[in-house]
């Protein structure tokens, strides 16, 4: 649990985003922040947007919009702005994006982030046996939990994420040995994300991922007690699973900013 500000986790946050987003995609440093692009996968706003970090009101958004605006088009991809979920951000800027031809959406994605903030009162009994995957474990379970529709999702966590130092995946068996549910714990600098929380179409409803959440809340205060812990989701019923283990919203500021 936290005592930290909304400003401090605000900016805890951005720094976190932006270190995932580095592990996926291309980068350039600018003086103003850091545009991401990557040719390959156009669509996806996570891997093509800028990130402007350094800014003042008296920054000239004007030629900092057009510098991103050369950059993506250059590279045949649309221009797209990321808050960095800085209180006042969107205030500053606004007026320079839309005179620039940005459109703002609010709470762009459709994301909800919680940060965890008190005790955790799922109390669902343990049915399943839970499991960290260590480095170069055959991952085959991964992908007989994970639809085919979300097949890219799991080629990311087994062609990138296993390999970064501080990712744990945790996956949670039946007692014949069948993978029924996996997540996530990723760390950074003071920060856990709890992320990939997913059960298999066969197996849900039966409060699987339940015990997995509690599973992982209890895990992160045995390892990472001081940490910032947070996720975040787009499914009102997820949602009310992180409520019961004590997840609150966080006070932050989220939009997208596109360029047609």
């Amino acid at each position: 649990m936290t005592n930290m500000t909304n400003q401090e986790i605000a900016q805890k946050l951005m720094e976190t985003d932006n270190h995932y987003y580095k592990s996926f995609a291309n980068f350039k440093n600018t003086d103003y922040g850091i545009l991401y692009y990557k040719t390959d996968d156009p669509t996806w706003t996570d891997f093509n947007h800028a990130s402007i970090i350094n800014y003042d009101r008296d920054s000239n958004f004007d030629a900092i919009l057009q510098d991103i605006k050369n950059f993506y088009i250059s590279k045949n991809l649309k221009p797209f702005v990321y808050s960095d979920f800085i209180p006042g951000q969107r205030e500053i800027m606004q007026d320079s994006l839309i005179k620039n031809g940005f459109t703002i959406e609010d709470n762009y994605g459709g994301q909800t982030y919680v940060i965890h903030t008190s005790e955790c009162k799922i109390d669902a009994p343990y049915t399943l046996k839970f499991e960290r995957v260590e480095k170069g474990a055959n991952l085959s379970c991964i992908y007989e939990i994970i639809s085919e529709d979300d097949k890219e999702d799991a080629d990311d966590i087994v062609n990138i994420k296993i390999k970064l130092p501080d990712f744990n995946l945790f996956v949670g068996y039946l007692n014949d040995g069948t993978p029924v549910t996996m997540a996530d714990l990723e760390y950074y600098d003071g920060v856990v994300l709890l992320d990939d929380v997913e059960t298999a179409k066969k197996y849900r409803g039966k409060g699987y991922a339940r015990q997995m959440i509690r599973f992982l809340v209890d895990y992160h205060y045995k390892n990472y007690n001081d940490s910032l812990f947070y996720l975040y989701y787009d499914n009102p019923v997820a949602g009310r699973i992180y409520k019961e283990a004590g997840f609150t919203k966080a006070d932050i500021e989220m939009w997208g900013a596109f360029y047609e």
